[in-house]
């Protein structure tokens, strides 16, 4: 019988404990682009709300690829997934903003919504992207290094773990 291959690259873990860290990680991910509009409520809610929906998408792609057997064995793997929900949202972003504004000029003045077009939507939607991308990005950074940690599958020495013992001969 054939020994299976060795794994080399163990999957990432939650940093114990995890009621702790991930909270505190999702936290500071969320946390950091709404503390730049400490004086502004508006834009500080819709950043905080925009965070919530990026990292609700990210941890469920995240949550899928653990519950397939596929959890992620490098941190850009995790940030990969915040940065691609990033664009996602930022993407989507645009069409929600202008439906809400024509419910708010309708609910102001019956017919005055009919003056926000899907043009204007997609006429937003690089400005979103060149905000959003970095902002994402950097929270997944955050996310990741606070929140996942690398763990060992043995003694981390390649001669030592009884795999690669017998086939190493140095200086012969």
């Amino acid at each position: 019988m054939i020994a299976p291959v060795p794994q080399r690259i163990a999957p990432l873990s939650w940093r114990k404990p995890a009621l702790l860290w991930t909270p505190i990680a999702l936290a500071l991910a969320i946390g950091w682009p709404a503390a730049l509009f400490y004086n502004d409520p508006n834009p500080q809610r819709l950043a905080l709300v925009a965070g919530a929906a990026v990292f609700a998408l990210a941890l469920i792609s995240l949550g899928v690829g653990w519950a397939t057997g596929q959890a992620p064995r490098a941190r850009r793997i995790v940030v990969l997934h915040v940065v691609i929900a990033g664009a996602l949202v930022a993407i989507a972003a645009p069409f929600v903003l202008i439906e809400l504004l024509a419910l708010v000029a309708d609910y102001e003045r019956e017919g005055a919504g009919e003056s926000f077009t899907f043009a204007m939507s997609l006429a937003m939607i690089p400005l979103a992207l060149v905000v959003g991308l970095p902002i994402a990005l950097v929270s997944g950074i955050v996310f990741a290094w606070l929140a996942l940690k690398r763990s060992h599958i043995g003694g981390g020495d390649l001669l030592e773990d009884r795999v690669f013992k017998n086939d190493v001969k140095p200086f012969r």
